[in-house]
């Protein structure tokens, strides 16, 4: 196969992945309106910084197998 395809396939996979991690934190964000995760990282609230990061992870994990 070419390096053209290669370059497409990867290109729209970033874009699902980007989309859909963008798309999963606006929903859970809308599911958990007494949080405002902005608010708590600025004032350095490490158990939210953990647990977005979990959330980051499962969701990388998610869509890493969903795309291929």
């Amino acid at each position: 196969m070419d390096i053209q395809h290669y370059v497409i396939t990867i290109a729209v996979s970033l874009a699902i992945g980007l989309a859909g991690f963008v798309a999963a934190y606006k929903i859970f964000d809308w599911l958990t309106p007494g949080v405002h995760f902005s608010d708590q990282l600025n004032a350095d609230n490490r158990s939210v910084a953990i647990f977005l990061a979990g959330l980051f992870i499962g969701l990388g994990l998610l869509l890493g197998n969903a795309v291929k």
